[in-house]
């Protein structure tokens, strides 16, 4: 290779690249951690770091390529068997992975500054150097055939050929494409989809049969090609899953637990904005789990239960929903401690308390600053978190539903939609102007009928069924005029959340549309019970109804 060849061109593929190897390093680590004497897990682990220090010697990245050259020398003599792999030995493959994370942090952002590897190189050498007489030779680069299990070929050597093609075939079944140009297509269907609406209404409009039949084949072809962007979008949640057994089994050893870590449904996929924005609730749900969930070994023990604790993490997927659980079998939390602390801490009233259902009390924990922790540590307790992952979820039309029972553990599921780009709406008008509500928050229509309209505490419900449902009359939360002329609060459309109906009073129904979502901007960011906005396919721009906000 040219000695002035400019390299910063394959750093976009060598950060791609070195994230999926770490990503197997840490599983593999995790894996060896429960049998030290799995000799393909060693094996896996020392192609991981032969790998990465090629790629890194021939990019240029020094600390890289001599980290993982000197985890080749301990991978290669625990996996011949000359050492025994110890816990000891696996703690420091973990720092070692701590480390290269933190290098490839430094590519990615051009951090110029020198990170001391020197500590862990040491750590490295002394963990062998204790029960071994001969020098450790460095192995030499080019000496990679023993990775590789070898095949006997054939006499016409038609098993290298088909392995040859077939190695060729596996590597251009996918490629690697950059985010921003998913986004930007996805962007593009959106305009089609706006502008299929318009040729639609003019078609209609004008009643021309030629254009209605060309829209019809448009409609079938940007349906498809729709379908195709949205999956391009969409991503296995393992992509962040695979975080989370590292961090559980760090928090397990330093709490002095026993968890039993499982994770079940890592391939369900999502959308990409969706995976990136949910990890951070998902951390601090796990974190709760293994702090405040699971008991100690000595409460678990008297409580009858086994000593390991056992966190599970799933996701599944579920009418338009991706659905999230994280569940414990831990000591659950208590409905009447709950109250006592929420009336304490003023949130609400004794009578208000009193009169909670068992899910609204647990929903109590949402509110900031509750916290039932004894004491605060620096893992969780502080009274902060539950907000967050509530306000989060919400931010998605999404929902936040949690279950409990003393003694046995709890459950937080988050269900969440597959795609934010394009969804489903009810088009509705209030004064005139038109709405789109999201169709995943709608659970029924209802003719407004005043027979059946009461008040309570001066605030209006709708006796619905065997239900008291509250209303709300956008035309009133929106200061709007009212005019002589148009049909006043005539429906009522019944919205949920967290098992929580509201009945939002429109003057009339329009239709059900789909619609591409683009969010506010500038002044209109921070506008309250507006989640975005889409274009009609007439042109004109209108509003889409945040249910959560109102909520």
């Amino acid at each position: 290779m040219p000695d002035d060849m400019d390299l910063s061109q394959f750093k976009d593929m060598f950060v791609s690249e070195a994230k999926e190897n770490l990503s197997r390093l840490n599983a593999s680590l995790l894996e060896l951690e429960k049998n030290f004497n799995d000799k393909d897990l060693l094996n896996e682990i020392f192609r991981v770091a032969h790998t990465l220090k090629g790629m890194s010697a021939t990019m240029g990245y020094e600390e890289v390529a001599a980290l993982t050259h000197e985890m080749e020398n301990v991978l290669d003599v625990l996996r011949k068997g000359d050492v025994k792999t110890t816990e000891n030995i696996v703690e420091i493959l973990f720092n070692c992975f701590d480390t290269l994370e933190l290098l490839v942090e430094k590519i990615i952002n051009d951090d110029k500054k020198h990170y001391e590897i020197r500590p862990i190189l040491d750590k490295l050498k002394s963990a062998l150097e204790a029960k071994i007489e001969p020098e450790i030779k460095p192995a030499a680069p080019e000496q990679t055939k023993e990775e590789v299990p070898q095949t006997a070929p054939s006499p016409s050597g038609g098993t290298a050929v088909a392995e040859k093609e077939q190695a060729i075939k596996l590597r251009t079944e996918s490629v690697r494409i950059k985010v921003e140009h998913l986004d930007k297509l996805m962007n593009l269907v959106g305009e089609l989809v706006i502008n299929k609406l318009r040729l639609t209404q003019i078609a209609n409009q004008h009643k021309i049969s030629e254009l209605s039949s060309t829209v019809a084949q448009f409609d079938r072809i940007s349906v498809d090609l729709q379908e195709q962007v949205l999956k391009t979008r969409m991503v296995p949640v393992k992509h962040i899953f695979e975080r989370y057994p590292r961090m559980v089994r760090d928090l397990s050893k330093l709490l002095k637990k026993e968890i039993e870590f499982q994770v079940i449904g890592s391939e369900i996929e999502i959308d990409r904005t969706l995976l990136e924005e949910i990890n951070e609730p998902l951390v601090h749900l796990l974190r709760n789990s293994v702090d405040h969930g699971i008991e100690s070994m000595e409460e678990r023990t008297k409580a009858g239960k086994s000593l390991s604790g056992l966190v599970k993490l799933i996701a599944r997927r579920e009418k338009g929903f991706c659905i999230i659980e994280v569940n414990d079998d831990g000591k659950g939390m208590d409905v009447l401690e709950i109250r006592q602390k929420a009336v304490e801490k003023e949130i609400i009233s004794r009578e208000h308390a009193d009169n909670l259902t068992e899910n609204e009390t647990f929903m109590l924990i949402c509110h900031p600053s509750f916290s039932t922790a004894k004491e605060v540590t620096n893992i969780s307790g502080r009274g902060v978190g539950m907000d967050v992952v509530k306000n989060l979820v919400e931010s998605f039309n999404g929902k936040l539903e949690i279950r409990s029972k003393k003694g046995v553990g709890s459950t937080f599921t988050m269900y969440l939609p597959l795609t934010l780009a394009i969804i489903q709406a009810l088009l509705v008008i209030v004064s005139g102007e038109k709405y789109a509500i999201p169709l995943n928050n709608i659970t029924e229509i209802s003719i407004i009928d005043p027979a059946y309209i009461k008040t309570i505490e001066n605030k209006e419900v709708l006796l619905l069924r065997d239900e008291v449902i509250p209303l709300i009359r956008l035309r009133k939360l929106f200061s709007m005029p009212d005019s002589d002329n148009i049909i006043k609060d005539s429906y009522a459309v019944i919205v949920e959340i967290r098992e929580t109906k509201i009945g939002l009073v429109v003057d009339s129904l329009f239709r059900q549309q789909e619609i591409v979502i683009k969010t506010l901007s500038g002044i209109l960011k921070n506008a309250k019970n507006f989640s975005g906005a889409t274009v009609l396919g007439d042109g004109s721009v209108i509003l889409i109804f945040d249910v959560a906000s109102v909520m």
